[in-house]
């Protein structure tokens, strides 16, 4: 019996034994292939090769972490994605989330919900995108699915944010991994505004603007290839930086937040786009409003006063020792048409009235042809009469509806206090500040008109939908645990 037994414990520590260098091994072969692909691609980097991996990465995440885990993956991903027959890698991408999402839902793993509170305007938008199909002309309706397609991809995005991140650790590490993706696109608009025209990845990553003798006015886009949009994605985020800079209490991260901040104004105003220095100081004087009762005389003088030297020195940088332009020039030359109607948005704006007007009711479908905004059928340069274009009165009726259900949603911490009260609320309350600039700055533009950046607007609504919840839920369990 005894020899059975020592037969036994020496076959199984020979079996841990080999076990444990099997797994040693297997961990060295991998790491030694990826370092030999990952080597070789930035030496020369073939597009298919770095696909494969990107999307291997993802599902590697899905399968091997966690649902939440991939949505950040995606999170930093997003503004990068490489090109496909139709549409880009982040409409695949979700698509692969989302299935999987499913099969774990039929096994009872977890369970996905769509929040009432954004249900029927969601489900009414969706309903005026299939609606809008049958205006779409033949011969571009391979387009109107593609957009669609995209639509119903960022609004996935949304509804997975929010809910996966349904407690507030996970809503700080949200927070962590957008700064992470924030700074990647200020440095490849960096790279954009020192190396113009400088291809990293053949047909996937560029930088815009083919260089020439004199480079001097020169708009940039970033990762977008649209200075616009990604004027409005700077401004956006840099109430967010500027929340995360006032809530770190570590002195390193308050000045990595802080240091993040001056390159995303700076890389604004290189831009040269004046809807988002105007967007910008709506925002400041409405976020300086909701703040009141924590301002005096001093503290005011001291933004204000600190705010003009930083937007001073800024512009004269910009203008004056980059291949960028002048915001100010661009500003002062600013005239009006009719009222109050800019002067280069009366060529978009009245003919975008005239040509919703053909289909008022369900509109012309999501064929537009976004590749071609700059040369033939204007974009309408206005959010809304985008929509009243594609889906009518009905689609932009049912995305109103939408933001009504996001503003009401935002309430909950408007009168939060942004270093004193929980990290949920007084996030909520730089989320209501950022749609308000959204829904002003959307006057002037329209984030549909861009398939990358539409992921970051539907993000921004799921993450506020989700900080409500986080919200309620905190407070009645503080309900909860206070005394009767």
């Amino acid at each position: 019996m005894k020899d059975i037994q020592r037969t036994y414990v020496s076959r199984e520590r020979k079996t841990s034994f080999l076990g444990r260098h099997f797994s040693k091994l297997k961990t060295f072969v991998i790491t030694a292939a990826v370092g030999l692909v990952a080597g070789t691609q930035i030496y020369d980097p073939n597009k298919r090769v770095i696909e494969a991996m990107a999307g291997g990465f993802l599902v590697m995440i899905l399968w091997k972490f966690s649902t939440l885990a991939a949505l950040w993956a995606l999170l930093i991903m997003y503004p990068f994605p490489f090109s496909i027959s139709w549409g880009t890698s982040n409409e695949i991408f979700m698509m692969i989330i989302v299935m999987v999402v499913l099969v774990r839902v039929t096994t009872g793993v977890f369970r996905v919900t769509l929040d009432p509170k954004i249900r029927l305007p969601l489900i009414l938008i969706v309903v005026s995108y299939l609606i809008s199909f049958k205006n779409v002309p033949p011969g571009i309706m391979i387009l109107a699915f593609v957009n669609t397609f995209n639509f119903l991809s960022a609004a996935a995005f949304m509804i997975l944010i929010i809910n996966f991140v349904d407690d507030e650790e996970k809503l700080r590490k949200t927070l962590n991994i957008l700064m992470v993706s924030v700074a990647l696109f200020i440095a490849f608009t960096i790279l954009e505004m020192l190396f113009p025209g400088r291809v990293l990845i053949p047909n996937w990553l560029y930088t815009a603007h083919k260089a020439k003798l004199v480079m001097k006015g020169i708009r940039m886009g970033g990762p977008f290839h649209d200075f616009e949009l990604a004027a409005e994605f700077f401004t956006l985020n840099a109430f967010l930086i500027f929340f995360m800079f006032i809530r770190s209490r570590r002195m390193l991260y308050r000045a990595l937040f802080g240091i993040l901040l001056l390159v995303d104004l700076f890389m604004m105003f290189t831009t040269i786009t004046r809807g988002a220095i105007f967007s910008l100081f709506v925002g400041i004087v409405y976020l300086m409003f909701l703040s009141r009762k924590e301002l005096n005389i001093v503290r005011i003088t001291y933004i204000v006063g600190a705010l003009a030297v930083i937007l001073v020195v800024m512009e004269t940088v910009v203008a004056n020792y980059t291949i960028s332009g002048s915001l100010y020039e661009r500003v002062v030359a600013t005239t009006f048409e009719m009222g109050l109607v800019p002067a280069n948005r009366v060529g978009t704006w009245f003919p975008a009235i005239e040509r919703g007007m053909e289909n008022p009711l369900f509109g012309h479908g999501a064929g537009w042809d976004f590749r071609s905004g700059f040369t033939t059928d204007f974009w309408p340069h206005c959010l809304y009469l985008f929509y009243f274009n594609i889906t009518g009165f009905f689609g932009l009726g049912a995305f109103l509806f939408l933001i009504g259900r996001i503003i009401k949603s935002t309430l909950s911490g408007a009168r939060a206090s942004l270093a004193t009260s929980s990290f949920p609320e007084a996030l909520m309350k730089i989320m209501h500040v950022m749609v308000i600039i959204f829904l002003f700055d959307q006057i002037k533009i329209e984030y549909l008109r861009n398939n990358k950046y539409s992921y970051f607007i539907w993000f921004m609504f799921g993450l506020i939908i989700a900080t409500h919840n986080i919200i309620i839920k905190q407070r009645s369990e503080r309900e909860k645990a206070s005394p009767a």
